[in-house]
């Protein structure tokens, strides 16, 4: 008999009588069991059994939910309290009201690849592709999913993929980066969520890594950031416009190939800038040569970050962390090496820090860290305490 014809208690009847399966969660691959199943288990129990059951290590932290959604039923009986002809289009429609916040910031299949936090309206925003997913900050460290930003393209309508971002004029502008056109960056208004400015930097100078004058200058209407090249470091002005943004006085170059990599600034406007030689320098404001240089420490330098005070500074490795104290020793001033000069024979020795042996065989292998940054408070007044980075799913 047609579906149509049968009576609506009748339906309903057929309803209850009828099981919907659930889906499992899904079993990481690199798991594998411990044990072996034993004849007449469940299907729940032989997942439940393919996770790992050696406890954590300490001080480790993963990406993975804390509680993986179990079932012991193999299935659940659909409830239906009302039950009207309707055609399959509607149907479609309320399974796309129920999807989750995750099916709605998806692009293609592509990765988190940036996160920027903000903090004068309670908003963070992931890069993923050519999209941007913004969300919302809730009590407590949670956060949830409020909008998309949907197909970044630049002022001429080229959609790409955002290489770095920084939040900009009180998280109003986010400016971006395009590999693809390092001389150029882009500013996006945060309230509609499109690119409105090009800026042409300067048609003969690459830029690398870009960061605010100083630490929280972002939180204010600063207009001006600081930019780096291979081998240059100078302050970008929009304001100038034409093909040539670098203030001119308030430029760095050096004629070798310093190959440099990432930048960070203190409170005072203090830089510090690593590079892929392993090399650190540390700069009191912009347009003068370093006060400091450390040599070559190890690996190219990936990422690099200062406390707002430039007490400490954090270098990223690709397989570990160099901890800076620039506190120049016995300095009457209690000044840093952003300040005054390191003599010869008392500059910092970095403390590596690096994951321990039993970390990285639970891993499953070496670590890559992303660039490792210090905590920092909401009000900016606080010293920063912590740092954090990631490897994989593990933070």
């Amino acid at each position: 008999m047609p579906w149509s014809k049968v009576g609506v208690s009748s339906q309903d009847y057929l309803l209850d009588a009828q099981e919907e399966d659930i889906d499992m969660a899904a079993v990481p691959e690199n798991w594998s069991s411990d044990g072996d199943n034993s004849e007449g288990e469940s299907e729940s129990a032989k997942v439940d059994q393919s996770f790992r059951e050696e406890p954590v290590p300490v001080g480790v932290k993963t990406g993975l939910p804390e509680n993986e959604v179990d079932s012991d039923e193999e299935g659940h009986s659909a409830e239906a309290s009302e039950y009207e002809d309707g055609s399959e289009d509607e149907e479609e429609e309320e399974e796309e009201e129920d999807a989750s916040d995750e099916d709605k910031y998806n692009d293609s299949g592509a990765k988190n690849s940036i996160l920027e936090v903000g903090r004068k309206h309670g908003r963070s925003f992931v890069v993923r592709g050519s999209e941007i997913g913004v969300f919302k900050h809730t009590n407590g460290d949670g956060i949830q999913f409020s909008t998309n930003m949907k197909n970044i393209d630049d002022t001429r309508g080229n959609r790409f993929t955002p290489s770095a971002t920084m939040l900009h004029e009180g998280d109003s502008s986010m400016v971006l980066m395009n590999q693809d056109r390092p001389n150029d960056l882009y500013r996006m208004d945060m309230e509609y969520g499109k690119v409105v400015e090009e800026w042409k930097v300067h048609e003969d100078v690459p830029t690398v890594s870009i960061a605010p004058v100083s630490k929280y200058s972002q939180l204010t209407g600063e207009k001006t950031l600081v930019g780096l090249s291979h081998n240059m470091l100078y302050r970008i002005d929009p304001r100038i416009g034409g093909r040539n943004m670098i203030v001119e006085d308030q430029m760095q170059s050096y004629a070798t190939k310093s190959k440099f990599t990432a930048l960070a600034t203190t409170q005072k406007g203090g830089v510090v800038v690593g590079s892929a030689k392993g090399e650190i320098r540390m700069y009191d404001r912009l347009g003068m040569r370093s006060k400091t240089t450390l040599p070559a420490l190890g690996e190219p330098i990936i990422g690099i970050d200062v406390t707002s005070d430039g007490r400490y500074i954090v270098a990223t490795c690709k397989t570990y962390l160099l901890l800076i104290d620039a506190l120049v020793p016995e300095d009457p001033k209690g000044r840093t090496g952003f300040e005054t000069s390191f003599p010869q024979a008392k500059k910092p020795a970095p403390r590596r820090l690096q994951l321990k042996p039993e970390h990285v065989v639970y891993m499953g292998g070496p670590a890559s860290f992303t660039p490792a940054k210090f905590n920092q408070s909401p009000s900016g007044k606080e010293s920063e305490r912590t740092i954090v980075t990631s490897t994989g799913p593990f933070v």
